[in-house]
Formats: C-alpha cells, structure tokens, sequence
C-alpha cells in the first residue's frame, strides 16, 4: 500500500511525547513537538515563526501567500495532550484497520497531520490569491495560553480549528470557566442527584452528579437557568455543569495544622 503523507506524519507526530505540563506535573511539554512542526513545516515550503507562549513553549506559525493579495485563512490545532495513566505504549503509533491508535491520534494529532499536509498540497499546487496560516499551538488542554496569545498577535479572515467533531461540521462551540467551591458539611459525604432529575447538569461519575450538602438545593435552580440559556445552533444546546474533582479537605470539628 502507498504511504500517506499525512499518516506519516501523525505517526511522528504521536511518538513524540507532548503531554500538556500544567495539567499533568511532570509532562514534556510541547518543545519536541513544536521543533518536528517547525522543521516540517519549513521542508514543505512554508515560512515558519516561533512565538514563544512561556518557557519552552511556543506556538508555530507557517504561512504561504499566495501569487496575489486576497482573503485569508488560517488552519489551527494544539499540540499539548493530556496524560497517559492507564496506556501501555501511547507513543507507539499502531495502525488497525482504518484507524490509528496512541496518544492524541485523535484529540488532535490527528487534526494537526491532517491541516499540515493540506499546506503541502496546496503549497505543491500554488496558491493563486491569498494568505494559507497554519497555527500549531500550545496548551489547550489546560488553559489555553497559546490560543490567547496567538490571537493578539495573528488575524484571518476565516479559520477552521481541525478538533475531532465526528466528521460533522461545527461552526460555533462554548467556552469555559473553571470555578472552585468550598463548603462545609458533615461527616456523612456528598448526596447524590438522580440524573433522570437534572438532565442538563453533567454526570460526574458515571451514575450521577454530586454536591455536598449545602449546594444540593441550588441544583435545581441551575437546571432551570441552563435549560433557559438553550442555543439553536450548539450541540448539545445547553450550558454544561462537570464536577471535576470532589474531595473532602477534612472532616469537622478536625484540627488542620
């Protein structure tokens, strides 16, 4: 079978170690991966700039203009992966079938490889009228410093981010805000909330969502509010609730050094 492009280098690209350092301690980083972008990118004609995010991180930016001025439009990905527990070789690129397995073949190597070959391409061909801008940054999977820096230094008139939609065209998506709650309850635990109950509060374990005692009479209210933010375009059209991390700093009446 012919080799493609494009598998080839998701292939390199999932053998070198990204795993995102401000979600997991102790992660790579991106500075190898963006290296091997960088590198890339130049071999298939495109012009490369570094914009460094934080220390030994920073996005890669390739841009091919084209024969005349025109439109613009930029391709974007992360390079950063979350973590590896529980994988046995997850930078062992395995081909089966139709598929490609290890870590970040998906979310969002994959989409890196994929927009990176089509530059090639389009580099090969000759870009008649325009400006191509293929960013690979860093950190999605936790804060996102590399998209916010980006932006204030690159613009398009157009972009397409490749993450894994199923193949299904998104032209919208939400954003985000983390917030840390602390309460006090007794030492029974959290109580439990039916998901049947609150279908648009997200379930945190598997079975249901939870909230320790003096936040359980909000959930309801939160519902409501959610169900009354419906979008028409998103999918799923409701704002999501996700408990990331329940735990029990200590139990009253405890003395805390």
């Amino acid at each position: 079978m012919p080799s493609d492009p494009a598998i080839d280098l998701l292939r390199e690209l999932i053998a070198i170690d990204s795993v995102n350092p401000s979600l997991v301690p102790g992660g790579a980083g991106e500075g190898r991966i963006a290296t091997a972008i960088a590198a890339h990118m130049q071999r298939i004609g495109l012009r490369v700039h570094l914009q460094e995010v934080a220390a030994e991180r920073s996005n890669v930016i390739g841009v091919l203009d084209g024969r005349s001025a025109g439109r613009s439009l930029m391709f974007c990905g992360h390079m950063d992966t979350v973590g590896v527990d529980g994988m046995d070789a997850p930078f062992t690129p395995d081909i089966r079938g139709d598929r490609v397995y290890g870590r970040g073949s998906q979310d969002m190597k994959g989409g890196l490889a994929a927009m990176i070959d089509a530059a090639r391409v389009t580099a090969e061909r000759g870009l008649e009228k325009g400006r191509l801008i293929v960013a690979a940054v860093v950190d999605e999977e936790y804060a996102s410093i590399g998209a916010d820096a980006l932006v204030r230094e690159w613009t398009a008139d157009a972009a397409v981010v490749t993450e894994p939609t199923d193949l299904q065209v998104a032209i919208c998506h939400k954003g985000f805000a983390w917030i840390d709650i602390e309460s006090e309850s007794d030492a029974l635990g959290p109580l439990a909330l039916e998901v049947e109950d609150f279908p648009t509060l997200l379930i945190a374990d598997g079975t249901s969502l939870r909230f320790y005692g003096p936040l359980l009479p909000h959930a309801a209210t939160l519902a409501r509010t959610f169900e009354a933010a419906r979008h028409a375009v998103l999918t799923p059209g409701v704002p999501e609730l996700n408990a990331g991390l329940l735990a029990a700093l200590h139990t009253v009446g405890e003395t805390i050094a």
